[in-house]
């Protein structure tokens, strides 16, 4: 694979070349990664590739090491996985475009996708964070593309699935928005964090990400800070970009388990002092129950497996 040197790309006049820095938080993330690059490499409007290498294959290693030695990609170790949230902020203090966007390593980015998110930008002043639509293989709609504000009551539906009982309550609304996707620019609660774009100097002046929330919920954090501070989200139904999904070489368990511990702060940090603490408990606990079902299915599902080949 050969990509095109970035670093600096400067921007014509009238246009959008060279604004975003392109940060991309990897970890055992496989082959996809280099599709991931080399669709980024191709986008006019990024002025660097900002890698984050918290662990990979020995193949993705190598790749990462020629790219960063042929100078199309600034490449980060930081020795260690440093979770989600830290390796966004080391690659965002990094950055020197005036934009910075957050790719997750199986994205795969459609040319023109940064020169309408640009745009957007452009034309409301008011918005500080843009997303897009997060395709799977066949094209069709992920969710987590464009959610609701994550509340505690609304987990509570989220586990209970009290939705079913009252199917088109406002009240019992799920957490992501799904079906029917406007395909134009939509103002949302929230967006996912495997593609965001920010002004850099925002993301900065609030401190980046919330470090202590490992993997997941960050980005909800994220977005609710934005609104706490005035700031506009926009989901971009017409930037589609095609989402793999998965290929982190991870357990399940390791990911509902950090899921599960971010979440749970994120409750105690939003809303102590609105919901009653008997209530954020009763959430809680409700999460590390959740976690403990999927942690017998996984064993009993192990154990199953291992009976059959006996």
């Amino acid at each position: 694979m050969l990509l095109s040197p970035l670093k600096g790309r400067p921007a014509r006049a009238g246009g959008q070349e060279g604004r975003i820095s392109a940060v991309v938080v990897s970890y055992r993330t496989g082959a996809v990664l280099g599709a991931c690059l080399e669709a980024l490499s191709r986008q006019e409007e990024i002025a660097e590739i900002i890698v984050v290498d918290n662990g990979n294959p020995p193949a993705e290693t190598a790749l990462l090491d020629r790219l960063s030695a042929g100078s199309a990609i600034l490449l980060l170790r930081p020795g260690r996985n440093t979770g989600f949230a830290a390796g966004c902020n080391l690659g965002a203090a990094q950055a020197s475009a005036e934009f910075v966007s957050f790719v997750n390593p199986d994205l795969v980015v459609s040319p023109g996708s940064f020169s309408r998110i640009l745009a957007v930008f452009a034309g409301r002043a008011d918005v500080w964070l843009c997303g897009c639509r997060l395709l799977d293989m066949d094209g069709n709609e992920q969710r987590g593309g464009r959610r609701e504000i994550l509340t505690p009551w609304r987990a509570f539906v989220e586990v209970t699935r009290l939705d079913r009982l009252f199917p088109g309550h406002p009240h019992f609304r799920r957490f992501n928005l799904m079906g029917g996707p406007p395909l134009e620019e939509v103002e949302v609660p929230a967006i996912s964090g495997a593609f965001m774009v920010m002004p850099r100097h925002r993301f900065r002046a609030m401190g980046g990400m919330d470090e202590a929330m490992f993997l997941h919920i960050e980005d909800v954090d994220l977005c609710l800070r934005v609104l706490k501070q005035g700031g506009r989200i926009l989901y971009c139904g017409t930037v589609p970009v095609l989402h793999h999904g998965g290929t982190s070489d991870v357990s399940r368990l390791f990911v509902e388990w950090h899921k599960a511990r971010s979440a749970v702060r994120y409750f105690f940090k939003h809303f102590s002092g609105i919901y009653p603490a008997w209530a954020l408990v009763l959430v809680s606990a409700l999460l590390w129950l959740r976690l403990g079902a999927i942690m017998a299915t996984i064993v009993l599902g192990a154990g199953t497996a291992w009976r059959r080949q006996g």
